[in-house]
């Protein structure tokens, strides 16, 4: 596995199309649980996967590897974490097929607050202090959120789908396609996105303030729509209906 130390990128291995990830936050305790579910297709018969990660706690039986179109599930025989190139490599006894496939992972993680991945934030609503979870994954920083192939060339769709308490609001990029409220449990599943430009790419084609942007593309005011909202470099996070 020390092979893969120090290596800038690896897509000559796997490239990744689409990304289901699924994200259950505890703003209380500070942690989230994440299960992706990631569809690489594999470009040369390999029995390694490198991935991108570090500040997850990740273990052998919570990830599973399965050819599309096959039932077999295959599991890695090692794992192993190199922190200081924040890299993730599986190790399976037998090759991987070319082809696509469904790898499945499943993470433990500290919701940090160091304004980096997925993170915690604090906001005031009526004079009270209260938690919120931001993300932040520019310029390389997704790999604190979940193990992925975090470099600027991939591409790929992403569904997301969060598991919040019910007076929770879950924003995201997409619009939301199912909502479902469990006693205080709230599960919401967003549309999945088109192929994602680089990371440097959209950050150039952003508008200094996303929020005119947001009132020209909808036709209403911000204020109108969200009660509450921050201003941040990056992405707007919230879900806008264009007028035709």
């Amino acid at each position: 596995m020390d092979q893969f130390k120090g290596q800038p990128c690896f897509l000559k291995f796997s490239v990744p199309k689409c990304y289901n990830i699924r994200l259950k936050i505890n703003l209380i305790a500070h942690r989230f649980a994440s299960f992706a579910i990631v569809n690489p297709d594999i470009v040369i018969a390999t029995s390694f996967i490198v991935l991108n990660t570090t500040k997850l706690s990740v273990s052998n039986d919570a990830i599973s590897f399965t050819n599309q179109g096959s039932s077999k599930v295959i599991k890695p025989s090692r794992v192993k974490l190199f922190e200081n190139d924040e890299i993730m490599v599986l190790e399976f006894t037998e090759e991987l097929p070319i082809g696509f496939s469904v790898l499945s992972i499943r993470s433990k993680v500290i919701l940090n607050d160091r304004v980096k991945g997925f993170y915690r934030s604090t906001y005031e609503h009526n004079g009270e202090k209260k938690s919120m979870a931001v993300r932040q994954f520019e310029p390389i920083d997704a790999k604190q959120c979940i193990p992925c192939w975090d470099e600027a060339a991939c591409k790929a769709t992403f569904k997301i789908t969060l598991d919040v308490t019910s007076e929770l609001v879950a924003l995201s990029n997409m619009p939301i396609v199912e909502e479902i409220t469990d006693g205080n449990l709230k599960t919401v599943s967003y549309q999945e996105s088109p192929i994602m430009w680089s990371k440097f790419e959209c950050i150039i084609k952003l508008t200094e303030d996303p929020w005119v942007a947001l009132e020209e593309g909808s036709g209403e005011p911000v204020n109108k729509s969200m009660a509450l909202w921050t201003k941040q470099k990056g992405y707007p996070a919230v879900s806008v209906k264009v007028n035709d």
